[in-house]
């Protein structure tokens, strides 16, 4: 059995862009994802033998708020650094995020990036941003 845990629009104050006057206060950046759990604890009922979303949340939020990025591909790398850190029951984890609004001088509705990793795949960074 396969089980996913996902979330849609998780909304984050970002100091985030390529250029400092970008970073000098900070923006919406949104976050939709998808964790793959790893199914060992099939068919129990205990929050503790699972991945609690308001913990994974509250994990990405206290990760990704405090620290400045240039690039969305960077937050994202990081935040996938804190899940895969910080829960071991995530085989992978797939993140879509943008800024809202877009930061661009024409209409589109949304513009950002996804990834992903996997369990197998991942090594923990020898130092991971706090």
């Amino acid at each position: 059995m396969v089980r996913t845990l996902f979330f849609e629009a998780l909304s984050l104050s970002v100091k985030i862009g390529t250029k400092a006057q970008e970073r000098a206060r900070p923006q919406t950046v949104l976050v939709s994802g998808e964790c793959r759990l790893d199914g060992k604890e099939r068919g129990n009922d205990r929050l503790s033998k699972t991945v609690d979303y308001d913990r994974l949340l509250r994990e990405i939020r206290s990760c990704a708020e405090p620290t400045e990025f240039s690039l969305l591909e960077r937050l994202g790398d990081h935040i996938v650094d804190r899940v895969m850190k910080s829960f071991p029951g995530i085989d992978s984890i797939t993140l879509t995020l943008w800024k809202e609004p877009a930061p661009l001088p024409f209409p589109v509705r949304r513009v950002g990036v996804t990834v992903s990793e996997t369990r197998s795949s991942w090594s923990e960074p020898a130092t991971l941003l706090s």
